[in-house]
């Protein structure tokens, strides 16, 4: 892996075991979600885990083959490690997250994700006329959702 690409599989944690999950992309505004996510997670103690779903929703899908290289799981990985980095040079308050690829539908796993979490945190582009996504995890997460823009 290329210097720079991987990110610890896990954050540093808080005493409160208290989790803010965002859920990111390759997109500008999954960063602007990491940078707000960051920063309430300092103010409220909690740990931050990033979650990047692939394919993407603009991808079809495809499963993993054990043993083989999948570029569509490295795409997602170098998405997932420049949305940490860029949020990072922004916010002081920030330390490493916690880190997550999934192979999945992405509203069906950042919904299963949101059993455990406190928080979801998601970006919100406002030029994309589809909205399903966010709609959808807005309407039925187990935990409250907070859209950025």
């Amino acid at each position: 892996m290329p210097s720079g690409e991987g990110l610890p599989r896990r954050g540093v944690p808080t005493g409160t075991g208290r989790t803010c999950l965002v859920a990111v992309d390759d997109s500008e505004s999954a960063v602007k979600a990491l940078v707000w996510a960051f920063r309430h997670a300092a103010r409220g103690d909690m740990s931050v885990e990033v979650l990047t779903v692939w394919p993407s929703h603009r991808a079809a899908f495809v499963h993993e083959v054990p043993g083989h290289f999948n570029e569509a799981r490295w795409s997602a990985r170098r998405a997932q490690a420049a949305a940490v980095r860029r949020a990072l040079e922004v916010v002081s308050e920030g330390s490493v997250p916690a880190t997550r690829l999934e192979n999945a539908e992405p509203a069906g796993a950042i919904l299963r994700a949101s059993a455990w979490c406190d928080l979801v945190v998601l970006g919100s582009d406002p030029l994309d006329s589809s909205h399903s996504l966010t709609e959808s995890v807005i309407a039925h997460a187990g935990c409250d959702v907070m859209v950025v823009r």
